[in-house]
């Protein structure tokens, strides 16, 4: 009697077999790595295809014209991850201080990873061509991060663990400084061979937020933990 035979692994599967929900996410991470090395002008739906191991024709079926396809990735990678943000803040319980920690920390972690950089560089400068791929942008580092960081600012102001501050313009100051730190230390890293690294860069701004932000200025050294 032959042995019975174990189903097929999806991942080991032809492409052109695999789910459409993997392949559409094959086409974008295909997509956001073309469209940041080469930029919007350069890149091709016929080059993403390549790269995804897929047709054209599947390109354009999933996503319509490159600009479509460009204005997703932008949403992908940008606005889409901002729900992991929103849900710890809807799940907080530890303090204040700790919760602007990890908002932090969590931006700082998407914004630095591979392709990051040169897809959001890439999107603004794009943003007045393709203004759809501007507002993601602006939406995902810009408003609905700033939402985060405002409630997280009045909420430590109101027990106690943040000293009073103008809300509004601090959480415009975090959202979009950590923004410009990331896209500051990316170009400088490229041609300064002592640039810091991305690590001690954003371990330094935490310090003096942390110190900026401190009741008592005793406890400055005191550091959000992770």
């Amino acid at each position: 009697m032959p042995a019975p035979t174990q189903p097929p692994d999806p991942a080991e599967a032809p492409r052109w077999q695999r789910r459409p929900t993997e392949r559409r996410r094959e086409i974008l991470d295909a997509a956001m790595a073309v469209f940041g090395e080469e930029g919007f002008d350069c890149a091709t739906v016929a080059g993403v295809a390549e790269r995804a191991g897929v047709s054209a024709g599947t390109v354009a079926h999933y996503f319509g014209s490159k600009a479509d396809l460009f204005v997703e990735v932008i949403r992908d990678q940008f606005l889409e991850p901002m729900a992991e943000s929103e849900r710890l803040v809807a799940e907080h319980k530890a303090s204040y201080r700790s919760l602007l920690q990890t908002l932090l920390r969590l931006q700082w972690a998407r914004l630095t990873a591979p392709g990051t950089p040169d897809l959001l560089l890439v999107g603004l400068a794009k943003a007045q061509t393709f203004p759809d791929a501007g507002r993601t942008v602006c939406r995902a580092i810009g408003e609905r991060f700033r939402q985060l960081i405002r409630g997280v600012l009045e909420a430590g102001i109101e027990t106690g663990e943040l000293r009073p501050v103008n809300v509004e313009l601090v959480a415009r100051v975090l959202s979009s400084g950590l923004a410009g730190l990331m896209m500051a230390h990316h170009q400088s890293a490229a041609f300064d061979p002592g640039a810091p690294s991305a690590a001690s860069v954003l371990e330094q701004h935490l310090e003096l937020i942390d110190r900026a932000l401190a009741v008592d200025e005793s406890r400055s050294d005191s550091r959000f933990k992770p």
